[in-house]
């Protein structure tokens, strides 16, 4: 009898620990699995938000659609920190674990064609909380997608600085001749600027190309004032928005990242006046 009961109870024992290892293995999994879906939502996110930044998005419109997101696929405890060159949020599980990633933005300029098809996706995650796969396979298909050279955007720049240039009091031949400079531009920020170049560099290449061409063209004909020539141009490179958004920012209470945006259009536009003075120098010196 009491050989009975011992065997009994040492199968007994032997089950329960068998159990309570399979439960702690099954433990373990659920909150791999829940790590992982963290940290994909969290990537999402981030990425998303990244791909606004360098589209020229307001900092405080991407840290609400990254907080959004997180929501929507019921993480509620989230903090998200952003400025112009770097995103980063951390996010805290049921059990208390934190969870960080960060994206480094290296450049940005304004693309509000794209901007606006990546809010259209964020409203979608938002109301349909998709599969996380096939969201990021929209959004990485978004940022693939566009043209590298837009007819209509390099018509837009000729009739603009055209229309510029004549309003400052330039007549028709300085404006047919602000055209085609402008086109210069475009193509310059189309080819170039994509590859890499830095931004402050690029400014000042590309004013002193167009200035370069302003009194090229007065030089042969092609124009009666390179100085009405010069303002159409120029009025394409000035970086207003980056001035309003750096003021809108502040008010907003984003000091960091509107400081930060009022000291680069700030830069931006000291490299502007250096590439337009390098031509009007040069011409004084060897003309």
């Amino acid at each position: 009898m009491t050989f009975d009961f011992l065997r009994y109870y040492n199968h007994y024992v032997f089950v329960c620990e068998k159990n309570r290892e399979g439960f702690a293995l099954l433990a373990g999994e659920q909150r791999e699995m829940d790590e992982r879906y963290l940290e994909k939502v969290l990537s999402l996110a981030l990425d998303l938000g990244k791909s606004m930044v360098k589209c020229g998005a307001e900092i405080n419109r991407v840290e609400e659609t990254v907080l959004r997101i997180a929501y929507a696929y019921k993480i509620e405890k989230t903090e998200v920190f952003s400025i112009v060159s770097m995103i980063q949020a951390t996010v805290i599980d049921s059990e208390n674990h934190t969870h960080t990633q960060m994206r480094r933005i290296y450049s940005y300029s304004t693309n509000f064609g794209r901007l606006e098809k990546l809010n259209a996706l964020s409203r979608k995650i938002c109301a349909e909380t998709p599969d996380l796969d096939l969201a990021r396979e929209e959004l990485e298909k978004i940022c693939r997608d566009g043209k590298k050279f837009d007819g209509k955007v390099c018509l837009g720049y000729m009739l603009a600085a055209a229309a510029f240039t004549f309003f400052f009091g330039g007549n028709l031949w300085d404006s047919a001749a602000a055209a085609p400079i402008a086109a210069v531009i475009y193509l310059m920020q189309t080819y170039i600027k994509a590859s890499g170049m830095s931004r402050l560099l690029f400014t000042a290449l590309t004013s002193a190309v167009s200035g370069s061409l302003a009194m090229l063209f007065v030089h042969i004909g092609f124009g009666s004032h390179a100085d009405m020539i010069m303002i159409g141009d120029i009025m394409l490179l000035i970086p207003g928005l980056m001035l309003i958004n750096s003021v809108r920012e502040m008010l907003c209470g984003d000091l960091m990242s509107g400081l930060l945006r009022l000291l680069e259009s700030v830069i931006l536009a000291m490299s502007i006046a250096c590439g337009y003075a390098i031509p009007i120098v040069a011409s004084g010196i060897f003309g």
